[in-house]
């Protein structure tokens, strides 16, 4: 019986490893930051940082957005030649 007792200890040794190890790696990903108490100065000035972020950040769609408007605009210019041709020689 002493094997089965030095297996399940060994067991448990190799799950607590795996677990620090997955808790360091978490708290390497995850570094957080406190948030200041609610109601003083570090707030707002917290709050006014947020804000200016998502209005700076609002509205950006990068180059594939301009690609997708371009796209629609031939698309509307090829139609409207298309029927531009089609009244004309009817």
């Amino acid at each position: 019986m002493a094997s089965g007792n030095a297996k399940r200890k060994k067991a448990q040794q190799a799950q607590a490893r795996h677990r620090a190890d997955k808790s360091h790696e978490r708290d390497r990903t995850q570094s957080h930051t406190p948030l200041p108490k609610v109601g003083t100065k570090a707030d707002q000035e917290h709050l006014h940082r947020q804000r200016q972020a998502d209005l700076v950040d609002f509205g950006r769609g990068g180059q594939r957005r301009y690609l997708g408007l371009g796209l629609v605009v031939v698309a509307l210019l090829v139609l409207l030649a298309f029927l531009a041709i089609l009244i004309l020689f009817t």
